[in-house]
């Protein structure tokens, strides 16, 4: 009964587990499919975000450089403001990439615009790639130079004379990131955007804390300041740190059902072939049982019958037939006895009745006395040590005789070969021990424990011609377990075994 609610309560912890994965699962995918909505929004708004800023600066850029008039230099410096783009300084280069009279126009203080002029005409006009330029087409180059970042747009233009000329920009980078950015990033929004450079140092905005990577979408700008990154995140940071430790619990929680769903499994699989294991030793039970019953049965039948009949020759006869009945009877009364006990405690029912103060020297002799015939007729002697005056102890009187017989009986069925039976009873310390010693073929060790299991045989028994139920050790056990106490054997192969029953003095529950 009590495997059996075990068993029930492992395959509801599996099934419970089983659905809270199934659970789970459910609700990691409508999260994932939410959170992946939600991401495909925030990679959309990205993207318009960075194509709005390029398309804005590409434009105005455009607008400047196709309005520079080779043949109205003086109109130069008043293009910026007409044009409206956001710009340091503007060059304009003729065919052979030299700058033209009056083709340099810059905000920054007159001494240092014709320096940095200079520096433009050594530094940075050999990397442009002017030559490549196509007619009215805009190009970009994005550099650091001298651990600053620049960007310039630059155009190849032809006059209406056809001659060909270059015109470059400096765009204005102090411009676009704090004045352009925060009209396109707004500080109220329920996002939060970056704006990283290609060494991902922080242009624009602030850090987002413990962020997961996977909340994060990203979109590079290709059409001006090449390299830098916008990233674009939720601004609730309290939720994602709290998506982040359901994240964690949902961990182990898995890792938690998935452990029981295996553990589960592997128990049951060990009760499964444990069971069918039993299944054979209940059927190997039942052939020896039947075999233990067959053959009392038969020798009273056949010497009944023979008195029956009157088919003695004497009154000495027909007494030791009378005899062999007897003795027969009891033998297969006994068995029956353990047949019926052991079947009321594998149903788990009360079958003990405990008195106080019994005399456990007096079931120890009556229990010896039951085994003298069977000792007789087996050629052996039983040698007996009891202590005087022993304490009284709380004990089942019929059931303690049963275990004690049943170790007796072992020791005549088994180690007849031994000739010899040696039993003590004794005090020591709180408890009441008694050994059952034989001379017999012993044990082997790794068998100690299962000799005291259900049906189960020593192998060294099963290849003799030995007949046995296999239920006589487990039910002492569970008779002196019942009492509070234990039986254990000390044995080894050829050494004889002894049995080791002890039982608490002081125990009154």
């Amino acid at each position: 009964m009590r495997r059996l609610l075990v068993v029930n309560a492992l395959i509801f912890a599996v099934l419970a587990a089983a659905a809270a994965l199934a659970y789970y699962g459910y609700s990691a995918t409508t999260e994932q499919t939410s959170r992946d909505r939600e991401l495909a929004l925030m990679q959309d708004l990205a993207e318009e975000k960075v194509l709005n800023i390029e398309s804005l600066i590409a434009k105005a850029d455009t607008e400047l450089l196709r309005a520079v008039n080779l043949d109205e230099m003086v109109a130069l410096k008043n293009l910026p403001a007409n044009t409206g783009a956001a710009i340091v300084s503007v060059y304009v280069l003729d065919d052979q990439q030299q700058l033209v009279p009056d083709g340099f126009v810059s905000t920054r203080a007159p001494k240092e615009g014709v320096a940095f002029r200079d520096w433009f005409l050594a530094r940075v006009l050999p990397l442009l790639p002017l030559a490549q330029a196509k007619v009215g087409v805009r190009g970009h180059l994005y550099l650091n130079l001298d651990g600053r970042p620049y960007l310039f747009t630059y155009m190849r233009r032809a006059s209406k004379d056809n001659r060909k000329f270059y015109v470059v920009i400096e765009d204005d980078l102090v411009h676009l990131v704090f004045r352009l950015f925060p009209q396109f990033f707004e500080v109220s929004s329920k996002r939060l955007y970056q704006v990283v450079d290609e060494h991902n140092q922080l242009r624009y905005g602030e850090p987002f804390g413990e962020l997961a990577e996977g909340l994060v979408v990203t979109r590079p700008f290709i059409d001006t300041v090449d390299g830098w990154v916008l990233r674009v995140a939720q601004r609730d940071l309290g939720d994602q740190v709290a998506f982040a430790r359901k994240r964690l619990v949902n961990s182990f929680l898995i890792g938690g059902a998935v452990v029981v769903i295996l553990g589960g499994l592997a128990v049951l699989g060990f009760a499964i072939r444990r069971e069918r294991r039993l299944s054979e030793l209940k059927s190997e039970f039942i052939s020896n049982v039947s075999h233990e019953l067959k053959t009392p049965l038969s020798i009273i039948s056949m010497f009944g019958e023979m008195l029956a009949e009157g088919r003695t020759k004497s009154p000495e006869q027909a007494h030791e037939y009378a005899e062999i009945i007897w003795r027969e009877s009891v033998r297969l009364s006994r068995l029956i006895d353990n047949v019926l006990d052991f079947a009321k405690i594998e149903r788990g029912m009360d079958v003990y009745e405990f008195s106080d103060d019994t005399a456990v020297a007096d079931v120890v002799e009556r229990a010896i006395e039951l085994s003298g015939r069977r000792l007789a007729n087996a050629d052996m002697t039983l040698t007996c040590e009891i202590e005087p005056e022993l304490p009284p102890v709380r004990l089942d009187a019929n059931a303690f005789t049963l275990a004690v017989l049943n170790l007796i009986d072992n020791a005549i069925k088994y180690a007849a070969d031994g000739k010899k039976i040696a039993l003590t009873l004794r005090r020591e310390a709180d408890r009441i021990v008694l050994d059952v010693r034989d001379w017999g073929p012993g044990i082997a060790v790794e068998e100690h424990e299962r000799i005291f299991e259900r049906f189960y045989r020593a192998q060294s028994v099963r290849l003799k011609p030995i007949r046995g139920s296999g239920i006589g050790l487990a039910l002492v056990r569970h008779i002196v377990r019942a009492h509070h106490g234990d039986v254990t054997v000390t044995s080894a192969p050829d050494q004889g075994s002894t049995f080791r029953i002890w039982l608490p003095i002081s125990d009154k529950s």
